[in-house]
């Protein structure tokens, strides 16, 4: 069985996740025990280094900082543990930074309780587990990579600030050729909403 320590903000959040662990069975059995909650980064980091647990399932958003960012601190001090980020995010910049600090898991809070007591279990035994929407949202990644030379210069204009109504103008399109191909780099590029959009292309460098 392991040892499990579970970091979260929310009380309520966390001690249903001591329950969820504890009561919710893998083959048969129980994966581990939880030997402590923490709700802020710097607890986290103190009790781990007294207890020593093999897996910890950190959410992303501590009120004292970003869970992800907190993985090299972490690491320096418990070089053993293992780490789960535990988010409402999917979106695979976020995932793979969180991969790049050390994180061994990752999951979504509106995810299934089954995968996530079966990804902590393979994580114990040594194995990367990301839910299955992670997965997903990593393997939209090489879809940027699809945009064409249009798309990149509609794409530019977007993080520059411009309106879709503007860059049809500019470019001299209509205004629903412009909302199409908005919506083929949205999809191309595994986001749902303008913001992430930006923030993606801004982060993977394409423009």
């Amino acid at each position: 069985m392991f040892r499990i320590f579970i970091a979260d903000d929310h009380r309520i959040v966390a001690e249903s996740l001591v329950k969820l662990i504890e009561q919710l069975p893998v083959d048969g059995a129980c994966i581990g025990q939880v030997v402590g909650t923490a709700y802020t980064l710097a607890d986290t980091l103190e009790q781990c280094k007294a207890l020593q647990p093999d897996l910890l399932l950190l959410d992303m958003a501590m009120p004292d900082g970003n869970g992800i960012d907190f993985l090299p601190q972490l690491h320096e001090h418990c070089p053993q543990l293992k780490v789960a980020i535990l988010t409402y995010y999917s979106e695979p910049s976020i995932v793979r930074l969180a991969l790049k600090n050390g994180a061994q898991g990752y999951f979504l809070k509106a995810g299934d309780p089954q995968e996530l007591v079966l990804g902590l279990k393979q994580m114990g035994e040594g194995s990367l587990y990301l839910c299955g929407e992670a997965r997903e949202s990593l393997e939209k990644k090489s879809k940027a990579e699809q945009l064409t030379v249009r798309e990149r210069e509609i794409l530019r204009l977007l993080v520059e600030g411009r309106s879709i109504k503007e860059i049809a103008t500019e470019l001299y399109l209509s205004f629903e050729t412009v909302h199409s191909y908005t919506k083929a780099i949205r999809q191309k590029m595994g986001v749902n909403n303008m913001a992430s959009l930006v923030r993606e292309a801004l982060l993977q460098r394409l423009v």
